[in-house]
């Protein structure tokens, strides 16, 4: 019950038209002189009637509205469940996001005619698959951007099951780690200390905030608190061994498999920083006795020469 106090149900209401209408038969001709059109106007059964890109700036406010929700709560019966104490913050960034898609709507229709004929001049060559385009009267009732905040009261013995919602916000944060290992694998120059901690941030507030007691995800939040505490602010390569230790750890947190072996115990990120302490000493320690071998043997062949 911790959980449904202390958090509210956001639901977002965002309509974005597609751009796109089921492809006919018609759209296709086969045979001596015939032609498929190519995927940008045609793909998995949906012909393109209007330019993308045009498109495009609607569909990023509405995927950043998600990812606002996704940063500070869950998945959660159709919207997200978010803590009361990050609504307020959220509700803001809401709301300029919606003044946003407000300004891009207007854009959008004013420029609706222009991009259309661009799209059909662009592609003359298919032009029977541009039969009865919609005019701007047909698509502004297509986009509506709106969003609401609930308090939730579940009748008794219909309470949300824990362990659901907890795997719910432990598989988020593996979809966060997969881009950000595959982010880090892929990155060509170093980076600082501050920056690598601004990066995994985002999983340690989203963990504590949703935690609420707990112990599956008490136990990943807390290896990923050990691991920036071992982040220095100092300049760090790809060679480094704290770079090394947050891509196996992201990837792991990756893994669901693997991801159990953190909540299980069986793996920390304690372990691994002091087992490669004692790897690097044990090497330190090699080094050193080599280097004083080969000293030695060649003061004896100093030595040698006089006789």
């Amino acid at each position: 019950m911790e959980f449904i106090r202390e958090t509210t149900l956001v639901h977002l209401k965002i309509r974005c038209w597609s751009g796109e209408v089921k492809a006919q038969k018609t759209d296709i001709t086969l045979g001596q002189g015939g032609s498929i059109p190519p995927k940008q106007l045609l793909e998995l059964g949906r012909k393109k009637i209007f330019p993308p890109q045009a498109i495009q700036p609607l569909k990023n406010l509405r995927k950043a509205a998600e990812r606002a929700c996704l940063a500070v709560g869950t998945r959660f019966m159709g919207g997200y469940a978010v803590p009361d104490n990050s609504i307020e913050a959220l509700e803001k960034e809401l709301t300029d996001i919606e003044h946003a898609y407000d300004v891009a709507q207007r854009t959008f229709e004013s420029t609706f005619e222009t991009n259309k004929q661009a799209w059909m001049k662009d592609n003359q060559e298919y032009t029977h698959l541009f039969n009865a385009l919609p005019c701007i009267e047909d698509v502004r009732g297509s986009f509506s951007y709106s969003f609401g905040c609930y308090k939730l009261q579940p009748i008794d013995g219909h309470e949300p099951d824990m362990e659901e919602i907890a795997d719910q916000v432990l598989h988020e944060m593996s979809l966060y780690c997969k881009n950000l290992s595959a982010g880090l694998v892929k990155r060509k120059t170093a980076t600082s200390g501050k920056s690598l901690r601004k990066l995994l941030s985002p999983v340690v507030e989203r963990l504590n905030a949703l935690s609420f007691g707990n112990g599956r995800i008490i136990k990943v939040l807390n290896e990923f608190n050990e691991l920036v505490d071992s982040v220095p602010d100092t300049r760090i390569t790809k060679k480094d061994l704290v770079f090394r230790n947050a891509v196996m750890f992201l990837s792991m947190c990756a893994n669901p498999d693997q991801l159990e072996t953190i909540i299980k115990g069986q793996f920390s990120i304690g372990s691994l920083i002091n087992s490669i302490g004692v790897e690097k000493e044990e090497l330190d320690k090699q080094q050193s006795q080599s280097a004083v071998i080969q000293n030695q043997s060649s003061d004896s062949q100093t030595s040698g020469a006089y006789f």
